[in-house]
């Protein structure tokens, strides 16, 4: 007897894992980088802001973070998208702050391939990010009895501190509306693969170092 199967084929794979880090320490080396609004769009009140400084895990007494951070992202990478004949290295790193009903605007990251965030300070389960699906063409529009992976337009997931996730940076997401009265902090990255890209002797090979 043949067993029904379900595959969802061509996914968007995300990642989440947990960082066994000191939110403090790595916040008191954080808490004089400048910061302003990214986007012009809508006001100054209802968008988070991002820091002016765009490596900020180059900084000497964030190694060890970077070298954490690291770690979990090869699982990922190795582990499960068998990714296991490149390395990557980080291109940015970044910081962002929300406060009380600010959010983001839906955006992805250009020039990159896999991007992350890691929660350093949040109430739990507020610090929410909505991914959206920009790749559906369907001109098709039903309603669903329940929403799961295979027929939903976005997802959300209610992040805590110390949670890490990864994703493809090609995917379209944003900061909800924050619900905490507290400040909400939160360190993001963006990576690139290095090696050998492409199949040899093709016109799209490259070699990145």
């Amino acid at each position: 007897m043949f067993e029904p199967q379900i595959i969802p084929i061509f996914s968007k794979v995300v990642y989440i894992d947990y960082l066994d880090i000191d939110n403090n320490i790595i916040l008191k080396i954080l808490e004089q980088e400048s910061f302003k609004k990214i986007w012009e769009e809508g006001s100054t009140d209802s968008l988070c802001k991002v820091s002016l400084n765009k490596s900020i895990l180059e900084k000497k007494e964030l190694y060890t973070l970077k070298e954490k951070i690291f770690t979990v992202f090869n699982k990922y990478t190795k582990k499960i998208l068998k990714y296991n004949y490149n390395d990557f290295k980080m291109t940015t790193s970044w910081i962002t702050k929300t406060n009380i009903n600010q959010s983001s605007l839906i955006h992805n990251h250009n020039n990159s391939m896999l991007s992350g965030v890691l929660y350093l300070k949040t109430e739990p389960k507020k610090a929410k990010i909505i991914f959206h699906n920009h790749a559906n063409n369907s001109s098709w529009k039903l309603s669903t009895s329940e929403n799961n992976i295979y027929n939903s337009d976005k997802y959300t997931f209610d992040m805590s501190e110390n949670l890490i996730i990864f994703f493809p940076s090609e995917t379209h997401h944003q900061i909800k509306a924050s619900e905490q009265l507290t400040e909400r902090i939160s360190l993001a990255f963006n990576f690139c693969p290095i090696g050998q890209i492409g199949e040899l002797g093709s016109d799209s090979f490259m070699e990145v170092k």
